[in-house]
């Protein structure tokens, strides 16, 4: 966290793209805490990729302003390749990723491009939030809202801090800043996908061509008190902090194989 030796210093990305209008918001956002900001975001949208890293092509970098950048890559390859090489030597103490247009809750924190940013400044050692705002429709997200919201959100993180080995996702209703009185700490709702649909078609040159959607559960919505969505739909901010250990304590006994088993050996 931030310190008189160790002043803030920002890094914003998202998933939804350079020209995206979250990340316009989260900027403004970001002002009022400090004016050391680097932004470094895809070039286009990368919703969807996780935290997925480009292996199998090299990355362009488009310069579009003093400290910014667009990338040709995932939210995860920016916040890597801002660590290493645009902020090698003035290190973020902070990764701030979106604002993403649409929650992040339930299964999409395992497919978030948001959340992939995130964990990605987890695992370089960044505290990191991922922030998210809830919408009806795409053409009426309520940026107000966000800019009411996340400066609150974050003179409290910044204050009281947050268990280092996670990351934050935060995740803002749809209702008007007024109406939203606090935030709940949250769990990641569980098993909210119900199946992942592929509908074929046939383009001009009669090549079949897909598109991929998510069906969700039609009961996401009661999974438990303290689930992202119900705090949601209960018209709160719901915060849930999130580690890349993804492994469960199955508290069983080891087991030991046969060494001729194991050995391929026969008496």
């Amino acid at each position: 966290m931030p310190s008189p030796s160790n002043p803030l210093r920002i890094l914003l990305t998202n998933d939804d793209g350079f020209d995206a209008p979250g990340l316009g918001t989260l900027a403004e956002v970001a002002h009022e805490f400090t004016r050391d900001i680097w932004i470094v975001a895809p070039q286009h949208d990368e919703s969807g990729t996780g935290q997925s890293l480009s292996l199998h092509h090299p990355l362009r970098c488009h310069a579009r302003g003093e400290r910014r950048w667009a990338v040709s890559g995932t939210p995860a390859d920016c916040v890597a390749l801002a660590l290493a090489h645009m902020m090698r030597d003035s290190k973020p103490t902070l990764i701030l990723s979106g604002v993403n247009a649409g929650t992040n809750t339930g299964d999409d924190v395992n497919l978030s491009g948001t959340l992939g940013a995130a964990f990605m400044g987890l695992m370089l050692g960044v505290p990191s939030i991922a922030i998210s705002q809830d919408f009806a429709t795409r053409k009426s997200v309520r940026w107000d809202t966000t800019r009411a919201i996340v400066p609150k959100l974050l003179k409290h993180f910044l204050e009281v801090g947050w268990r280092k080995e996670t990351c934050l996702s935060v995740n803002i209703p749809d209702l008007p800043a007024h109406e939203i009185t606090g935030f709940t700490w949250a769990r990641q709702s569980p098993r909210t996908t119900a199946s992942v649909h592929y509908e074929k078609r046939e383009d001009m040159r009669e090549q079949d061509y897909f598109w991929v959607s998510l069906h969700d559960r039609e009961d996401e919505a009661g999974r438990g008190d303290n689930s992202d969505i119900a705090v949601l739909n209960r018209g709160e901010v719901a915060v849930t902090a999130l580690t890349l250990d993804r492994s469960v304590d199955v508290a069983s006994p080891s087991v030991i194989f046969d060494d001729a088993a194991a050995t391929g050996t026969h008496d």
